[in-house]
């Protein structure tokens, strides 16, 4: 636990995250490397200015694709220059917080293999090589090394990617994934992260099949994206098609990513769905940047995310919209879920609310459910007493389960 600790200090000070100074020095160089120095802070203020209108649209609902973001060298800078400082920490946080729940989403002491799709400048795979090389300090990950793959449309991005992970410690070696084909069950980890939002139906169906088809059995899928409203239903569309809910389980997530806009209870989920971290203003934002990220967003980072294993064969999670709610009475100390996955005679996934998140196997065995009851199969009820502490009925952040009244076989 020492060790985690230490890790956790080297991500999170004082209750913020941050960005280590060899961060922002790789951005610098490559900046400089790619012939990109002479654009000034006013150029970089007015595609950032760009992008954010851009991103608003997406806020909405809109789509927004990739080309139309990043158009110009400018823009890339830009992103370079403020989102890549907010996305960055946040992928460190996420590998941290699991790891502290004993889930080693990367594979420890052998050579990983990683897949990123969307890749844009690095973000993730920078995120995670510096994790590792962190995490080898303090006696975790020592000998592990990491093959990059990378799928990016943008050739800009590109240029970006390969130069500022090319001459890192842990990575042995960097590829377009273009260049060998999508293999089956070659790759250890994928990840999505801040790309789904970009792609029209087409290709996030297309991502879905390559991610299924490319991980291996036990591997991990990291989906992370924006905390935007308009954002969140792309994330919840690529989790509720059946290829990804009969080949993986949840291990991880956010909170409920639900898309269902006619719940009556979808503002208060949405809130509960995002994640929100105090980061430390990073110092390569131009002083327009700083402003706008101290003053608007209260300098904090907010975001979404999701851990699936791929576990192909032994089923998944349900589709919330196929599950149906039992309750005895109005009294707010009973109400039951349909619990609809097994294994080892624990139930894995119980959605509630038409949302996933922490209604899965962390969230039921926080509130100690399974030393109450097992043998749980797929379609039984638990009917389950406990507290509201202070917050509506329906909000399942604060269930605390007392006991389990009585379990209903199917």
């Amino acid at each position: 636990m020492t060790r985690i600790e230490n890790l956790r200090r080297r991500i999170e000070e004082e209750g913020q995250l941050y960005i280590p100074g060899y961060v922002s020095e790789r951005v610098r160089n490559c900046i400089n490397d790619l012939g990109w120095s002479s654009y000034t802070d006013d150029c970089i203020n007015d595609a950032w200015r760009e992008l954010k209108r851009e991103y608003r649209k997406i806020s909405g609902g809109d789509r927004v694709t990739t080309e139309e973001l990043y158009r110009t060298e400018c823009h890339i800078i830009a992103y370079l220059r403020y989102y890549f400082f907010l996305n960055y920490p946040v992928i460190r946080w996420i590998l941290q917080k699991n790891l502290e729940n004993g889930i080693e989403i990367i594979p420890g002491n052998k050579v990983v293999k990683i897949l990123d799709f969307g890749a844009g400048p690095g973000t993730a795979s920078m995120a995670i090589s510096d994790f590792l090389e962190d995490a080898r300090g303090i006696g975790i990950y020592e000998n592990a090394k990491i093959k990059l793959y990378f799928d990016e449309g943008r050739s800009l991005f590109g240029e970006c990617y390969k130069n500022m992970l090319g001459g890192h410690e842990r990575v042995e070696s960097i590829r377009y994934i273009g260049e060998i084909g999508y293999r089956e069950n070659f790759c250890d980890a994928v990840i999505i992260s801040y790309v789904l939002s970009e792609l029209d139906n087409r290709m996030r169906r297309w991502y879905l099949i390559q991610t299924q088809k490319c991980l291996r059995n036990g591997g991990y899928l990291i989906i992370i994206d924006s905390a935007y409203k308009g954002v969140r239903r792309y994330v919840w569309d690529f989790l509720r098609d059946r290829e990804i809910r009969e080949n993986f389980r949840i291990v991880y997530a956010s909170g409920p990513l639900c898309s269902e806009q006619s719940c009556e209870y979808w503002d208060r989920c949405y809130h509960n769905s995002v994640n929100e971290k105090d980061l430390r203003t990073p110092e390569e934002m131009t002083e327009e940047m700083k402003r706008f990220f101290e003053a608007t967003r209260q300098g904090k980072v907010k975001f979404v995310c999701c851990v699936l294993e791929k576990i192909e064969g032994q089923g998944g999670f349900a589709d919330p919209s196929e599950l149906r709610e039992y309750r005895r009475d109005e009294e707010i100390k009973l109400r039951g879920w349909v619990i609809k996955r097994t294994s080892t005679e624990r139930a894995e996934n119980i959605t509630l609310c038409h949302g996933l998140g922490p209604c899965n196997l962390a969230f039921w065995r926080e509130r100690e459910v399974f030393e109450q009851v097992g043998g749980v199969s797929e379609g039984d009820i638990l009917w389950i007493e406990g507290d509201y502490s202070g917050s509506s009925f329906n909000d399942l952040h604060s269930v605390y389960v007392s006991r389990v009244i009585e379990h209903i076989k199917k």
